[in-house]
Order: structure tokens, then C-alpha cells, then sequence
């Protein structure tokens, strides 16, 4: 019997497909042989085509193999976007070496807890994070650090504004290595032997599951099924692609750096989100593809001046990270004449396991299951019971990008990842037509006076309010109830100082039943997330917001 999503299929997309037997590293270098003088970055004016590109990745990866790097080493990106995290991610996957992303606002603690579960012995940073890496060499495993600046790659004269971060000086320090001399080896990299099924190419890391942070085991397979699918999908063949998606995630590395290089795509690359800088990209490179995320989205349609930007260039606009109201779905369309479509992915799926078709979206819908993947929707309290069609459940999801397991972990890999599906933790429904619904984490369910209440579904009912610009909602304790539902509210700008929590609270008990709508509001200025746009729920409960109301 038919997976019920294929009667939603995209036009022209496969629904099966045998991927091929190479890796994101050798595309490159096939298009350099056959599009030398194609532009594959742009860095606010700072142009690299094909051709250069492979000269430095191959430079580079040569360098790091007379450095003592070898296939399954593993390399740790400590950096902001930078055409020189797209070269040395590729020259790291050249020679077989393994790449370990790290948050570039890590702490101290934080990248030292990382770079000693990888065990890694090489590290790219960027000159103004150095500080923190020096704090905690000594706990590592390090042997070589290599430097690198924003400066290095930028023009003299910026095609567009940069960002404060890009302005300041370039910083040197001793006993490091520098990465623009590491660009000109005399040597030819080594030829390594890959097994894409098998070998890895990077450690992503990721508490989306498991709780604390494990590196997630990608393999070259499981990295290029989404690369390929995502191209396909998105129509993606020789495309313009702004990319301002950090891309030590998953949605932006899949996106904003692979899909690109593979389809001989451009990247417009930008180190920092900033409206303007992004409105005035788009409209001056004409891009064609932005993979973005919802607070961007959100930023988009409420920027004041947004109008006065041609944004019809635009062919593909994908969301993810975090549900996008529907009122920003109705602007976006009528500011680009575009529909935004959202998906879904997890660290340990390298990114997207459903994305809605671009010619029949529906919003709300985090979409259907992509080319080679299966779900599966099972009871909350026994995993071996799938739910009828409607009811909410634990998404399980199989297919060629789920990780092959949690790096020196095998007993989570076990508990997590059963014959292949991946239990992740997230409740769905899905609906006759095959799309699926997010609610929440299953460990974020909230229960009320012995009712299950499902965050996204209030959040959803909040963000139809007026006021409300963006929404957060968590439970806690509650002595009579178990829990109460809390919600953290950012105002829009023109209602801030002109309604009260309690006026919030009094909309919501009109709009949903007694131990569903919030019985306390808290405003804040932001919610926090993390890169990839995600409301990190559990930093919410314990942090001081400006004011809030029980009731």
C-alpha cells in the first residue's frame, strides 16, 4: 500500500531514488574542470569562482595532511560564516577527516566539553574567539590551531553593509598556525579511499533527543541523500542562494553551503542576519533560493521599509527552526508574491525529513515526508502501537539520512534508534492528505489537571492575537493543577505599554478550554534560541523576564 503523503507529492520530484556514489568535495571539483569562471561565493563583494575555490580547498587540504591530519581525524569549526569555513570543510572531507561544528558562542566550557568528546586534534577559529580556546588548551587534545580573520576574505571596498562584528581589527597570536598560508601548499592532497555508507563526515552536536550534547555520526550517505533531495525538492539547478543560516547547523550547512555547491549554484554569503543587509542582497544579486528560519521571516515583513525592495527574484523560500504564524505566511506572499513553506529536520537527520511541496503548501504543516524516508506516528506510552490517522503520537522517521548513531555512545544509539527508525521526541498528527503537524517535545508536553496540553497548539491560538509578535509556551508547577500553562510574550513594537497580561489571558480564555489557555503571561523582550532558530523552552522557566501576571 501507498505511502497516504505520495497523493500530496511535489510535481517532477522523485518519491524513490538510488543517490550517487560521490561525495560534496568531488562535485566541486567536477565543476570547476567544467564551470571554471562561475561565481560559487560572494562575500559581500569578495568574489570566488569554481576554479578557485578547488585550488584552495585542494591547497588547503593538503596542508592539513602534511599537518598529520588523516581520514576519521577530527576537525573542530569554531566560526562564523566565512568563505573560509566552506573551504575548509571541504578540504577536510577531501582527505577523509572528520568535521566537528562548533557554536561559535560557546563558552569556555562549553567548547572544551566538545572538543574533548570528539577527541579532536584540530581546530579553525576564527582571530577573536581565540581567547576562549586559550583559556582551556590545556584540556584538550589539540596539536594544531589554525587561525583565520573576517579581514581575510573581504573586499576593500564592501558591495554591501557590514556588520559591526566584520569591523574590527585583525588580531595575531603566537604558537597558532595561519590559515591564508596554509592556502598555497606546492602539494597535491592524498586520494582517500571513502566508504560514503560507512565513513564519516561529521559530529553534530545535539541535546535534541538525548538531553545532554552527543555528537550525532553523519556520514558522507546520509549528508549527500539530503543534499541531493534538497536540490531536487527546492529546483535548485544553478541558483542564487543567500545564505545567512549559521553553517555549523545542519539546515545551514544541508542549504546554504552543500546544496549550492552541488547543483554549481552561487552562494551570497553573509556572516550575521541583518534586515536590511538581507533586502538589499536579495534585491541586488537577484537570489533565487533563502533557506531561512522564522525569526527572520518575522523580521522580513515587519521591517518598515521592506517595500521599497524588489524581491521577485524569488523561487524558493523554505522556514524551519521554529512554526511561523499565519499572519506572516499572508505578508510574505504578498510582499514577494511567493508562498514560504516550512519543514522539519533534527541534527541527527542532517536536517529536513519533511518539507511541504513548493506548489501545494498548506500552513501551519511542517509538510510531508521527503524522497526515501518513511514516518511512522506511535502511541506516546507504548512505541510499539502506531496511532489512527488524526491522533497525536511520537514521530518515528527512517531513511537514508538518519545518523548511524551517537558518537562512543551505544547504548543511546540502541535506546533511540530501533532498526533503523529514529524515535525523536516530537509529537505530530497527520492529517487524510499525508502532511504532518508538529505540537511539541514529548518531554514538553504539559499536563493540566490531568488534560495533555501540547505548547504549539496554544502558541498557535496566542499568535493570532494582534499584539503578539512571537510566543513561547511552558508548563509549570501548579500544586492544585500539576501544571499551568505559561506564556512568554514578545510584544510588536506599536502595543508595547498599551496592554497588560491580563488582558492577553482574558483573549485566551475566549479562544480555548479551561486547562488549555495560559493562566500566566510573562512579556520579554526576545526568547531565546539556539542557531538554528529553535525556542530553547528550558532556559525560559529560569530566566527573569520584565513583568509577569498569574492568574
Amino acid at each position: 500500500m501507498e505511502p497516504v503523503w505520495y497523493k500530496s507529492w511535489p510535481d517532477g520530484v522523485p518519491r524513490e531514488m538510488v543517490y550517487p556514489d560521490v561525495t560534496i568535495p568531488e562535485t566541486v571539483r567536477m565543476h570547476a574542470q567544467k564551470y571554471p569562471e562561475r561565481e560559487a561565493i560572494n562575500f559581500y563583494g569578495y568574489r570566488i569562482s569554481y576554479a578557485e575555490l578547488e585550488r584552495m580547498a585542494s591547497s588547503f587540504a593538503a596542508s592539513l595532511w602534511e599537518l598529520g591530519v588523516r581520514k576519521g581525524d577530527r576537525v573542530c569549526f569554531f566560526m562564523q560564516n566565512c568563505p573560509q569555513y566552506i573551504i575548509a570543510i571541504l578540504a577536510t572531507w577531501r582527505i577523509g577527516a572528520v568535521a566537528v561544528t562548533a557554536n561559535p558562542m560557546f563558552k569556555e566550557d562549553e567548547l572544551a566539553y566538545q572538543l574533548k568528546d570528539s577527541e579532536s586534534e584540530t581546530i579553525i577559529l576564527m582571530d577573536f574567539l581565540y581567547p576562549i580556546l586559550q583559556r582551556i588548551l590545556d584540556k584538550t587534545y589539540l596539536r594544531n590551531v589554525i587561525i583565520t580573520g573576517y579581514k581575510d576574505f573581504l573586499p576593500s571596498v564592501p558591495e554591501l553593509p557590514l556588520h559591526p562584528s566584520l569591523k574590527i581589527p585583525r588580531q595575531f597570536f603566537p604558537k597558532t598556525l595561519e590559515m591564508l598560508e596554509l592556502l598555497n601548499s606546492k602539494h597535491d592532497p592524498p586520494c582517500a579511499d571513502f566508504n560514503p555508507d560507512y565513513d564519516l563526515a561529521l559530529l553534530q552536536y545535539s541535546s535534541g533527543v538525548t538531553g545532554i550534547p552527543k555528537g550525532a555520526m553523519i556520514t558522507h550517505a546520509n549528508m549527500l541523500s539530503n543534499t541531493i533531495c534538497s536540490a531536487l525538492w527546492l529546483k535548485a539547478d544553478n541558483g542564487i542562494h543567500l545564505a545567512v543560516l549559521p553553517l555549523f547547523h545542519v539546515t545551514g550547512l544541508i542549504h546554504c553551503l552543500n546544496m549550492p555547491l552541488y547543483t554549481a549554484g552561487t552562494i551570497i554569503l553573509l556572516a550575521r542576519y541583518d534586515t536590511e543587509t538581507v533586502l538589499r542582497a536579495i534585491e541586488k544579486y537577484r537570489c533565487s533560493h533563502w533557506v531561512s528560519i522564522a525569526t527572520m521571516n518575522v523580521a522580513v515583513v515587519n521591517y518598515p521599509k521592506v517595500r521599497k525592495y524588489d524581491l521577485t527574484s524569488l523561487k524558493a523560500c523554505v522556514s524551519g527552526g521554529a512554526p511561523v504564524p499565519l499572519e506572516v505566511f499572508k505578508k510574505f506572499k504578498d510582499i514577494t508574491g511567493l508562498g514560504l513553506v516550512e519543514g522539519y529536520g533534527l541534527s541527527e537527520t542532517v536536517s529536513q525529513v519533511t518539507i511541504n511541496p513548493l506548489d501545494k503548501p498548506r500552513p501551519g504543516s511542517i509538510g510531508i515526508p521527503v524522497i526515501n524516508t518513511r514516518v511512522k506516528i506511535v502511541d506516546l506510552a507504548d512505541s510499539s502501537r502506531e496511532v489512527p490517522s488524526g491522533e497525536m503520537g511520537e514521530l518515528l522517521v527512517k531513511g537514508p539520512q538518519v545518523t548511524r548513531g551517537y558518537w562512543k555512545r551505544p547504548e543511546e544509539t540502541a535506546l533511540y534508534i530501533k532498526d533503523g527508525w529514529l524515535a525523536t521526541g516530537d509529537i505530530v498528527r497527520m492529517d487524510k492528505d499525508g502532511y504532518l503537524y508538529i505540537a511539541g517535545r514529548k518531554k514538553e508536553l504539559i499536563k493540566a489537571s490531568g488534560y495533555s496540553v501540547f505548547p504549539q497548539e496554544v502558541e498557535n491560538f496566542l499568535s493570532e492575537h494582534p499584539a503578539i509578535a512571537e510566543v513561547a509556551v511552558a508548563g509549570i508547577p501548579d500544586p492544585y493543577r500539576g501544571e499551568s500553562v505559561k506564556a512568554y510574550v514578545v510584544l510588536k513594537t506599536d502595543y508595547e505599554n498599551k496592554i497588560s497580561e491580563i488582558d492577553i489571558i482574558n483573549w485566551a480564555r475566549q479562544k480555548m478550554a479551561a486547562y488549555k489557555y495560559p493562566r500566566v503571561v510573562e512579556f520579554r523582550k526576545e526568547l531565546p534560541r539556539n542557531g538554528d532558530g529553535k525556542i530553547l523552552r528550558r532556559l525560559l522557566t529560569g530566566e527573569p523576564g520584565l513583568n509577569k501576571v498569574d492568574i
